[in-house]
């Protein structure tokens, strides 16, 4: 298997990274959510990393993105980065999302469940008033006999 050219120098790079902060893979590997085994192939350069990964780097580490891609400036970025901050947010709007959308789906379903008693409910009692038409009439007609 030939391995590109980039994958092995973001990979060289990203191992770079991990040295100058004296980090273990495993313990780098952890911090960005991603298996120690990963992390070892995208360092050989084996494997190409998502782009997730780069803003996790970014975040995390303050990695300067132009040397991760190119190896291009400082190591690391002087300004502090909003993207962790803008990260979570965006997790936090999503899972709300999911909490809205859950709710709706269940409502929709609960909505459903009500109208169906409902209509149990009245169809029993239409049976029940009709029943008791019935009885009142047949009263009424033994009463005028």
């Amino acid at each position: 298997m030939r391995k590109h050219e980039s994958a092995v120098d973001i990979g060289q790079r990203i191992s770079e990274v991990r040295k100058k902060l004296r980090l273990p893979q495993k313990e780098m590997a952890i911090t960005l959510q991603i298996a120690p085994s990963y992390l070892c192939e995208i360092e050989k350069g084996n494997s190409n990393p998502g782009p997730e990964l780069f803003v996790r780097l970014a975040s995390e580490f303050n990695v300067n993105m132009n040397y991760l891609f190119m190896g291009k400036g400082d190591m690391f970025s002087d300004a502090p980065l909003k993207i962790k901050k803008q990260e979570i947010d965006i997790n936090d709007d999503i899972d709300t999302l999911e909490k809205i959308n859950w709710l709706y789906e269940k409502s929709v379903v609960f909505r459903g469940l009500l109208i169906s008693q409902a209509n149990k409910i009245l169809y029993q009692e239409r049976e029940t008033i009709h029943h008791n038409l019935r009885k009142d009439k047949s009263k009424t007609d033994d009463k005028k006999e």
